[in-house]
């Protein structure tokens, strides 16, 4: 009899243990994260010498908002997912265009001038993401806007890099 109770509770609990498992992998989809990156960069020609006829462009490039990617602690998102995504999907091909784009790490900021590291809502995320784009335009550089999309990341066929804001006082190098 004892031996048909362990068995018995035994069968009971593994078989719940999926849908533990089922409920949390739910729960995570429905938990998700939104965020933006900003990148501040100064434009040039490639391989024209900066000068008052071909003066540097400050631009900034704002992507689009994502849902936060799981795979990576939201500590290293920055070097570890948008730097590499960004150098490959917007610089590189700006370069073989004859455009070169120069930053540094501090210049890529994670939603923006805030502390938050994600938002709880895509429409909060969007929210600061436009504040954001409001406040850079009275510093003086043009915007962008870019998608991120890890899934498939083919240059800017992907990331669709375009004006947003153009500031009449800087130039524009694109063509």
């Amino acid at each position: 009899m004892r031996f048909r109770t362990i068995l018995f509770v035994a069968t009971l609990a593994l078989s719940l243990v999926p849908a533990t498992t089922k409920r949390a992998a739910a729960k995570r989809s429905i938990d998700a994260a939104y965020q933006f990156v900003e990148v501040e960069t100064t434009v040039h020609l490639a391989n024209v010498e900066t000068s008052s006829e071909h003066p540097e462009e400050r631009r900034w490039y704002m992507s689009t908002v994502i849902v936060q990617p799981e795979d990576v602690p939201t500590y290293s998102l920055v070097q570890k997912k948008f730097i590499p995504y960004f150098n490959a999907n917007v610089m590189d091909p700006a370069e073989k265009r004859g455009i070169a784009i120069d930053y540094d790490d501090q210049g890529v900021k994670l939603n923006g001038d805030v502390s938050y590291a994600n938002y709880a809502t895509r429409e909060e995320a969007t929210e600061q993401r436009n504040k954001e784009i409001e406040y850079r335009k009275g510093q003086g550089g043009n915007i962008y806007e870019f998608t991120i999309d890890f899934s498939s990341p083919k240059g800017e066929a992907t990331s669709k890099p375009k004006l947003i804001y153009r500031d009449k006082e800087q130039p524009n190098y694109e063509k």
